[in-house]
């Protein structure tokens, strides 16, 4: 059995539903990113959050379906994608204190608050403007359309002639 089908059937089934595997690749990166980079810890994540943002949000808004607002859409990734992120990190970190510190459900508590103040802005900050910019783009493109000397309607009356 080859792994190449897999991989292609799970890219089409992530297409069709954008917005949530939008959401969890922020996370997955982002997480990733989180336990990889060994200077994370100094700055709670910020730049591993921005990372994953940034890839998850063009992945949603590139693979978005036509009745979809790109700035919506841009705005649900950012936030729940954050949330997600900053869950998964406060695990980590509380499962990784729970062995120097002893077991506190307050300790993770406050990890998860000081993440998600961290994570709910960048996410909100990224899904705003990269579905802004994405908005622009489409509307740049629908316009030059629109402006465009011939209209489909014009040069089908052309053909039946």
């Amino acid at each position: 059995m080859s792994i190449i089908p897999f991989i292609a059937n799970l890219y089409d089934k992530a297409k069709e539903n954008n917005v949530l595997s939008g959401i969890i690749i922020f996370d997955i990166i982002a997480f990733l990113s989180y336990v990889v980079n060994p200077f994370s810890f100094f700055y709670a994540g910020d730049i591993d959050l921005i990372f994953g943002g940034i890839v998850a949000l063009l992945f949603a808004l590139k693979n978005r379906k036509e009745h979809q607002s790109t700035l919506k859409t841009g705005l649900y990734v950012g936030f729940f994608g954050a949330i997600l992120s900053a869950v998964s990190i406060a695990v980590f970190e509380w499962v990784f204190f729970i062995v120097v510190i002893g077991f506190s459900f307050v300790y993770f508590l406050s990890l998860l608050v000081t993440f998600l103040l961290i994570a709910i802005p960048i996410g909100l900050v990224l899904g705003l403007v990269i579905g802004y910019i994405y908005y622009r783009k489409n509307l740049k493109s629908s316009k030059s359309k629109s402006n465009s000397k011939y209209t489909d309607e014009y040069l089908e009356n052309m053909l039946k002639k």
